[in-house]
């Protein structure tokens, strides 16, 4: 209880922080610094403890088989919205805050054994979406057309892609280096949730229609099929529940910051993320008691 607790406070710093004559680019120096230091570091730690079972595999494939039916949920649920609400949805809906808000609440619900499954769901699901199918909605609703070579560059350049490649290739880091690396992956969790709370974004004119089912969608109704799917495939419990917990997480801050930018409906891609970040809070608790129970 304690541990959520801190996870609600340093939401609330971030939050708080919106308020001071903070520097213009202090969320993205904030972010910078975790996806440079802290979150390959972390990967470093914990990657090494994955082994690629069926469990492992069928982890990473979960984002990538809720991808395509998710995709025909919002088509279905936008046949009479403009063009722009639907480019929203098919970018905010799919796409998880998986790491940023993935790690620390995992973490806090289900231990730090969890954490392998947690980045290999990020990594290799929420990331390589980002990259390449994210990159391809911008691109398709935007200007009509995308380039696979740039779309390429960005994921070969990705730190904790190519730490999480050296991860795997090597194995454990030296002992000497591990108090080190560890240090710097303490500073995941605390920098993420207030990065995380500096970005969230209140308010703005809502069609509480689709938004409404949007956040049923990506909370409740993602998480529910993931269940089903790793039921079905007979993976070990902890790999279930971290996976299912990963597929109700709120939707990515990138994803819709990239939804704002592009003009895809900008109040409703950011009240996607802010509220849904805030009404997690409360349901992934619930799940993962739920799942406590039932295993």
């Amino acid at each position: 209880m304690e541990q959520f607790i801190f996870i609600i406070a340093l939401l609330a710093i971030g939050a708080l922080l919106q308020k001071t004559p903070a520097p213009a680019d202090f969320s993205k120096s904030l972010n910078f610094f975790i996806i440079y230091i802290s979150l390959p570091a972390t990967i470093l730690i914990q990657i090494p403890k994955v082994h690629l079972d069926s469990s492992a595999i069928s982890v990473i494939m979960i984002p990538w088989l809720l991808l395509p039916m998710v995709m025909g949920i919002v088509l279905w649920m936008t046949k009479h919205q403009p063009t722009h609400v639907r480019a929203a949805l098919l970018l905010v809906l799919p796409l998880g805050n998986t790491s940023f808000v993935g790690i620390p609440i995992i973490h806090t619900l289900l231990g730090e054994e969890a954490i392998p499954y947690v980045l290999m769901y990020d990594q290799f699901g929420t990331f390589l979406m980002l990259s390449l199918y994210g990159t391809a909605v911008v691109a398709r609703y935007e200007s009509g057309s995308f380039n696979v070579r740039d779309i390429l560059k960005k994921l070969v350049v990705f730190p904790p892609f190519g730490f999480l490649i050296f991860g795997l290739l090597f194995g454990t880091m030296p002992d000497k280096a591990l108090p080190y690396i560890s240090l710097l992956s303490s500073t995941l969790v605390p920098l993420a949730l207030v990065s995380v709370g500096y970005s969230l974004r209140l308010g703005g004119e809502l069609d509480y229609g689709i938004f409404s089912k949007a956040l049923v969608v990506k909370l409740i109704i993602m998480p529910l099929i993931a269940f089903a799917l790793l039921f079905a495939i007979g993976s070990n419990p902890l790999a279930l529940k971290t996976a299912v917990l990963e597929s109700g997480m709120p939707s990515m801050i990138t994803a819709g910051a990239l939804a704002i930018a592009s003009g895809f409906a900008p109040a409703l891609s950011a009240a996607l993320v802010g509220y849904g970040i805030l009404i997690s809070l409360v349901i992934l608790p619930i799940m993962a008691y739920m799942m406590e129970k039932l295993f």
